[in-house]
């Protein structure tokens, strides 16, 4: 994991600071919703078409050189975003960074895998949304300094700008630093998954969930213009609290996520994170949403680590590239569809419908999931009861 920090530490500078203020930009030079959404949607179509070959890529060529193509597309995003006039240059941006993110973020994960067992999977994911945090933290710091203290006529060049050289710095650390791991594991734990059939499942899962987590992502920070405060900057104070836990709380929620059990985290933290989700149209005072926003960050973290491990354990570890490139097919499907459903739901019918619609669709999904999970508990120990009569 040391070699990769640093790589990932600089190239997430810039991550939650487009992810914050993207919709706000866009919007500034003249996209509607709809466009916004479109955005965001173009991101996942281009997930859908290249990440499975990406991970079939990974898998023969190896982790090394998709983390470098990855981290020269981030790089690029940043010129892009230097030269910004209208919405093309947003528009070809963000294709440039899907590209950018297909390539890095399954590279990763599967480095991640590939020097990881179940013993430690889920405290090395933690590690990982840790080094993401600290960039994201430092990144944004540096972002919303320049942008709320007029040092330039143009802000967003300077800003940028900067990143661009810390994306620079990334790769120069990928090219240094990076270790190839495609051959690191000999032999390989069989997931538990058989067949074509029960991938399918798997993947449809995978995909619903992504249309409902993506439901609120392209109009999150309009809402909380319209709703909570039209000052950009204490917006951005409401997510203080969460990225500071966010420096130290994964790897402590990964660690545990090794020592008692990833599905029942996982379960436990959606269905609390689903209620929480419906609570936010509740709280639409400053400081009772900064208290809810933190919460549900807090059970984000909570789960992510043990999420991300058994993506692993339910594939199987002998096609460890393709495996995260099937699931990032499927969830960018879902990404795809949720974006804009979410946007038309939050234009035509309401906004505070539209959490209360992804808070109940989240509460009935984990109430599948669980049912699933009590479904095999019960197969397993039946055929653990045969194998011994036998």
């Amino acid at each position: 994991m040391k070699e990769l920090r640093k790589v990932i530490y600089f190239i997430s500078f810039p991550l939650s600071f487009i992810g914050f203020i993207f919709p706000i930009y866009a919007s500034s030079i003249g996209a509607n919703i709809i466009q916004i959404a479109y955005l965001y949607s173009i991101f996942s179509i281009i997930s859908i078409i290249i990440r499975p070959m990406v991970g079939n890529l990974i898998d023969k060529r190896g982790r090394r050189i998709g983390i470098l193509i990855g981290t020269i597309l981030y790089t690029i995003v940043n010129i892009f975003f230097i030269l910004a006039k209208d919405f093309k240059y947003l528009l070809i941006g963000r294709i440039i960074q899907s590209l950018g993110a297909s390539f890095l973020w399954i590279s990763v994960d599967t480095f991640i895998s590939d020097i990881s067992d179940e013993t430690n999977r889920g405290k090395n994911f933690g590690l990982l949304n840790q080094f993401m945090a600290k960039g994201e933290w430092v990144g944004s710091i540096i972002g919303f300094t320049i942008l709320y203290n007029n040092f330039t006529d143009n802000p967003f060049k300077l800003i940028f700008t900067i990143f661009l050289i810390t994306s620079s710095i990334s790769v120069y650390y990928t090219i240094k630093k990076v270790p190839e791991t495609i051959n690191l594991k000999k032999e390989y734990k069989a997931g538990n998954i058989k067949d074509k059939k029960q991938l399918k499942y798997f993947l449809g899962i995978m995909g619903i969930l992504s249309f409902i987590t993506s439901l609120t992502a392209p109009i999150y920070l309009i809402y909380l213009q319209e709703n909570i405060t039209k000052d950009i900057g204490l917006i951005s104070f409401l997510f203080i609290p969460a990225s500071i836990l966010a420096l130290f709380l994964p790897n402590i929620f990964g660690s545990f996520s090794d020592k008692y059990g990833r599905e029942k985290i996982v379960i436990a933290g959606m269905f609390i994170n689903a209620i929480l989700q419906i609570f936010i149209p509740f709280n639409k005072e400053y400081y009772s949403f900064m208290i809810l926003y933190t919460l549900i960050s807090i059970v984000v973290m909570f789960y992510s680590p043990a999420f991300s491990s058994l993506i692993i354990d339910f594939v199987g570890e002998n096609k460890r590239g393709r495996s995260y490139g099937l699931y990032s097919f499927a969830s960018g499907i879902g990404g795809a569809i949720g974006y804009m459903a979410g946007s038309y739901i939050y234009e035509n019918i309401g906004n505070d419908i539209l959490f209360y619609t992804k808070g109940i669709l989240l509460v009935v999904m984990t109430l599948f999931i669980c049912y699933l999970y009590i479904k095999s508990i019960r197969m397993n120990r039946k055929m653990e009861i045969t194998r011994i009569e036998q």
